[in-house]
């Protein structure tokens, strides 16, 4: 199985080294995508695999449509050098539970099929806000609470008619299914501009309203990803042996710093 992981890293550099390390395989390509904020790129080393560093980088401002920019940036460089059999979209902080060898066993068990984690179509409310309202001025509270606000009472509603769903944005594509977001990335682009972390919704919302519906996959083990009231539960490699036991695949996000 030839495999393709896609990484967007910005900080913590020792955990995106172990995390290079675990990936390190003969059939493994691993490209990185650093920050465009990021000065100093870090080294990183591999021994087996084929390491791809981005010289395109993206400013990544958290919510906003540049975080679908760098993902499709990610997946046009690796699709330039596929096919591949999946293309997994990890972060700097993720590290694998299980071997790469079971990691890889499991693909092969749902071969054709493209994995998602959180799999749901959002509470209506957020839904509303998050894709049929013009985020604006994301980034300034004020600003993006006052424009919210004149949306609701003047009824302005977007995307009307589309149907979204929701995931987390760290998922496992097959060919197919990239070949599909790739065909699609300007219609893409223009949907989800003005969303608010519309990288949540982007890739499963385009694959459920497509021919390959069916081969959308929701796994419950995929990823170990608890989200707080804002940000997501930091584990340092001292919970490593314990979240193994855990039977997810991957986990996320890890600090070396504590």
């Amino acid at each position: 199985m030839k495999q393709a992981y896609l990484i967007i890293a910005h900080n913590e550099f020792e955990i995106l080294q172990r995390l290079v390390s675990a990936l390190d395989r003969a059939g493994v390509d691993i490209y990185i995508h650093f920050d465009e904020k990021v000065k100093t790129l870090p080294e990183v080393k591999v021994e087996k695999s084929r390491l791809f560093i981005l010289e395109k980088r993206v400013n990544v401002k958290w919510g906003t449509v540049s975080q679908i920019k760098c993902e499709l940036t990610l997946f046009e460089a690796a699709a330039s050098s596929g096919p591949y059999d999946y293309y997994h979209l990890i972060s700097g902080t993720h590290l694998p539970l299980k071997s790469i060898e079971d990691i890889n066993a499991f693909f092969e068990s749902v071969k054709d099929k493209s994995v998602f984690s959180g799999l749901c179509q959002d509470i209506p409310y957020q839904e509303t806000l998050k894709m049929r309202r013009y985020n604006l001025f994301l980034g300034h509270s004020f600003l993006w609470r006052a424009a919210i606000a004149v949306q609701r009472i003047l009824h302005i509603e977007r995307n009307k008619g589309k149907e979204f769903y929701k995931a987390a944005n760290w998922v496992s594509l097959t060919q197919e299914a990239m070949d599909y977001i790739l065909a699609h990335k300007q219609e893409i682009l223009k949907t989800y501009k003005y969303s608010f972390c519309g990288d949540e919704y982007f890739v499963p919302s385009e694959l459920m309203a497509s021919q390959l519906k069916d081969k959308v996959y929701n796994y419950d083990k995929y990823l170990l990803h608890n989200i707080g009231r804002a940000n997501a539960e930091t584990f340092t490699l001292a919970d490593l042996p314990k979240l193994q036991e855990s039977g997810y695949l991957f986990a996320r996000k890890f600090t070396s710093r504590i």
